[in-house]
């Protein structure tokens, strides 16, 4: 997506969504996802360059877990999962 997007400078951390900084409670690696995203501003010399940190989540995720894992939370929470129309 951020390709298409063509933003100044990118990072992308091939990680599920809504945890594009790691996982929970995971604060040495938040911090050097976040080190390495400032550093970028400096790096990133091409407009519209793309970095792909070197960051691996360790297990399987799929859109599916994601929708599962929100629905939960909202649950537990008592809040409505909120529907996201389609553009097409």
């Amino acid at each position: 997506m951020m390709a298409l997007v063509k933003a100044p400078r990118s990072v992308f951390v091939d990680f599920p969504l809504g945890r594009q900084c790691g996982k929970p409670m995971d604060a040495d690696l938040q911090r050097n996802i976040l080190r390495d995203a400032l550093e970028a501003l400096v790096q990133v010399l091409k407009p519209g360059e793309l970095i792909d940190l070197p960051y691996s989540w360790g297990e399987p995720f799929a859109w599916e877990d994601y929708e599962r894992d929100l629905a939960e939370m909202l649950a537990r929470r008592d809040k409505p999962v909120q529907a996201w129309p389609s553009r097409k």
